[in-house]
């Protein structure tokens, strides 16, 4: 039981969202034991004002989206501290209508997204442990970074505003810090993401966007070593697009709000359910979404 204990811990500090919808993402800058395997499927359902590729602002929208994505994540060693692997591979189905450059369109697809992969080092308060010794662990205050690469691998065709992949690289640079105190730990992390273009837009025109940035903090309470809840906020601003040069759609300047629940079924396996709504609008945001993730461990 000593032992379980410690890994169920490992299990709800991992819990946090590879797939997490607009950048509502807990738990990603914690230590953990190196050398672990996790395999995470998740199934998403979001209404509203949303899209299927949140990189591209689709305005006067209402389209209702299911999506189901796979993920792996490993931990390892990296000059004596704790960094991280993670990929997932996205697959949506939408129907609605929506606008994105003056172009108006109501369309129903499914076809998968573009697959995404990120490298996260935990550089400060993360030394690299095995389970063995991470057991008697004290949680400190942690400081890490990322980099996110989306890859245009999703289904796109240029005659519809509406499509599951984006056709273009997006590369997210981030960096965070966790701060426990007692049963609570406080987390915010700050980020960006760069668009390349996309040469094969509506008509075979161009779409060029600037960066978006992003903010996050959270606010986590650990009921026990079996379960924690966390209190979300972000708020994204910029990547304004343009469309062959021509200003296409104003800047982003949106906010979300969201809980997400973490519960351990036993020392391998997690349930994560998570919900979020957009709280401040102006592009692509006015929407309810929620999602349900399991999660299996081994090593």
């Amino acid at each position: 039981m000593k032992r379980f204990l410690p890994i169920l811990t490992l299990l709800l500090l991992f819990a946090h969202g590879s797939t997490a919808a607009q950048d509502l993402d807990p738990r990603r800058y914690v230590n953990l034991p190196i050398n672990q395997n996790f395999f995470r499927i998740a199934y998403g359902y979001s209404k509203g004002d949303v899209n299927v590729t949140p990189t591209i602002p689709i305005e006067n929208a209402s389209l209702s989206i299911h999506g189901t994505s796979l993920a792996f994540n490993r931990s390892f060693a990296l000059a004596g501290k704790l960094g991280s692997v993670d990929a997932w591979l996205p697959y949506f189905c939408s129907s609605g209508e929506g606008e994105v450059s003056g172009t108006f369109e109501s369309r129903s697809t499914c076809g998968p997204g573009d697959a995404a992969a990120r490298f996260t080092y935990n550089f400060i308060g993360a030394p690299a442990l095995a389970m063995n010794d991470f057991i008697s662990w004290q949680r400190r205050i942690v400081v890490g970074a990322s980099v996110q690469v989306s890859m245009p691998t999703g289904h796109y065709n240029s005659n519809h505003v509406v499509n599951s992949g984006a056709n273009r690289w997006v590369l997210k640079p981030e960096i965070g810090v966790s701060v426990p105190w007692k049963k609570w730990s406080f987390e915010f992390s700050a980020g960006v993401r760069f668009f390349s273009d996309n040469d094969d837009y509506i008509l075979g025109s161009t779409l060029e966007q600037d960066p978006l940035a992003n903010l996050q903090l959270h606010v986590i309470h650990d009921f026990s070593q079996r379960q924690w809840l966390s209190l979300n906020m972000n708020y994204f601003f910029g990547g304004e697009t343009y469309r062959d040069g021509a200003p296409a759609a104003v800047k982003q300047e949106n906010s979300r709000i969201g809980v997400t629940w973490s519960i351990a079924l036993n020392s391998r396996q997690i349930l994560k359910i998570v919900a979020s709504s957009g709280v401040i609008t102006r592009v692509g945001n006015d929407s309810k979404t929620a999602s349900l993730e399991w999660i299996y461990r081994w090593e």
